[in-house]
């Protein structure tokens, strides 16, 4: 935007969550332009750069306070560049036995149930903040083996058919793959929570008949590494 243009809304009672700052024409030849915000329940953050997003998302977060700066071209920046945004990229939504649909949760939180032997019988996953067709996921039901994928809200598995997840896979597209890997974990019957599988492996069991229970999700920069143990997400029946 230029000079004496509106960013945001006016009388709409709509909170700024996060802005990007950039410089045009000669100027940003011989500058650059450094920008934080001080964010709802997180306080200030680190500060972006030319054009960064600087803030929060998925978090339902006001932007209290702003500061700015402009630095001579590749000049040091004011202070740490670590975490300029904060986001909650992935929210999810199970369907479990004798609850229906649950509350829809995020980033690396649980949906389902543990300790009380109840079975996850669908999933629907969705990435709001990302445009286009970015996350993709196929269940394995029980007495139907893996179904087709599913996309950004859809369902995957069944309702109303009594029939358990046993198995899940999830993986990003478009440019959602290459900024990001998405990482998931199941809690399976007898099992136990699993090691976390990553980007269209399987996580869960196959051939056992033992239900899904719970799940987490977690999407992180790409390459930056697991939440925690990637040892055996999956176990399959050896015939």
């Amino acid at each position: 935007m230029s000079d004496a243009q509106t960013s945001g809304t006016v009388g709409k009672n709509l909170p700024m969550e996060a802005v990007r700052i950039k410089l045009k024409g000669e100027i940003a030849e011989h500058y650059d332009i450094y920008y934080r915000v001080h964010a709802q329940n997180f306080g200030w953050l680190d500060w972006a750069k030319n054009g960064e997003a600087a803030g929060t998302a998925g978090y339902s977060y006001q932007i209290e306070a702003i500061e700015i700066r402009l630095v001579g071209k590749d000049g040091k920046a004011p202070g740490k560049t670590d975490v300029p945004m904060r986001q909650r990229l992935v929210k999810y939504q199970a369907h479990v036995e004798n609850v229906g649909d649950q509350s829809y949760v995020y980033d690396g939180d649980m949906a389902g149930t543990i300790g009380k032997a109840l079975r996850m019988e669908a999933l629907k996953v969705s990435i709001p903040s990302l445009a286009g067709n970015t996350v993709k996921y196929s269940a394995h039901v029980q007495n139907i083996g893996w179904q087709s994928w599913a996309s950004n809200g859809q369902m995957a598995g069944t309702r109303g058919k009594r029939l358990q997840m046993e198995a899940i896979k999830l993986k990003l597209s478009g440019e959602a793959a290459k900024q990001y890997d998405i990482y998931y974990q199941v809690h399976v019957e007898n099992f136990g929570w699993l090691g976390w599988a990553k980007n269209g492996e399987p996580a869960g069991s196959q051939g056992y008949a033992y239900q899904m229970e719970a799940i987490r999700i977690k999407i992180v920069e790409k390459g930056s590494g697991a939440p925690g143990s990637t040892n055996k997400p999956f176990i399959k029946k050896q015939k």
